[in-house]
């Protein structure tokens, strides 16, 4: 009879996350891992089959317990431009709430030169093109709740994906609040021309 896990796979991926985040895909050594998660190597690979496992892993587990909750909870404001002013709102919160200037690890990940997969970094890719299939969303709904047949969601979408990896990595460098408060305030100003008139 198998042995019952006495760490969760969710703890394991919050522990690992930690690291991952902290040091980088090609900086987390296995020993950094296994101290954190409270597992044997062996424990880890029998899990998620080698570090570029679990580093997919992680991945999505980050994902998973912020942005798609977030993104499904902001889809669901009345008024598409209260979503996306919402979503900014919090991020310029995040980012400038980061003592340790973490950044996003999906961002991070995305930027990072380290030699992980092109899955894992495919990955990371694809959650972030969540954020902008909500722009492009969110867009297409305002143009109609307010006739204005003139904006591209597309393009619009693509702009405001690009303010929020500048957010972040700006963040990193200068947790500036009012400089990416006027990115922000910049970037929203057709949109909010548009819905008021």
């Amino acid at each position: 009879m198998a042995r019952p896990r006495m760490v969760s796979d969710a703890t394991v991926l919050d522990r690992a996350v930690g690291v991952f985040w902290r040091h980088g895909y090609a900086d987390a050594s296995l020993r950094d891992l296994t101290g954190a998660t409270g597992l044997s190597a062996a424990s880890l690979y029998h899990r998620f089959g080698d570090k570029d496992g679990l580093f997919a892993a992680a991945l999505a587990h980050y994902a998973d317990q912020g942005l798609t909750a977030r993104l499904a909870d902001l889809a669901n404001c009345d008024e598409p431009l209260d979503a996306i002013e919402r979503f900014f709102a919090e991020i310029v919160g995040l980012s400038i709430d980061d003592p340790d200037r973490l950044g996003c690890f999906l961002v991070n990940t995305a930027l990072d030169g380290g030699a992980m997969s092109a899955q894992a970094r495919a990955l990371a890719w694809a959650r972030l093109r969540e954020v902008e299939a909500f722009f492009r969303e969110r867009i297409a709904a305002l143009a109609v709740r307010h006739d204005v047949p003139t904006f591209d969601p597309v393009s619009s979408a693509e702009s405001l994906m690009a303010i929020v990896l500048a957010i972040r990595v700006l963040a990193r460098l200068e947790p500036e609040r009012a400089r990416l408060k006027r990115l922000v305030d910049h970037a929203l100003a057709p949109l909010r021309q548009a819905v008021r008139g």
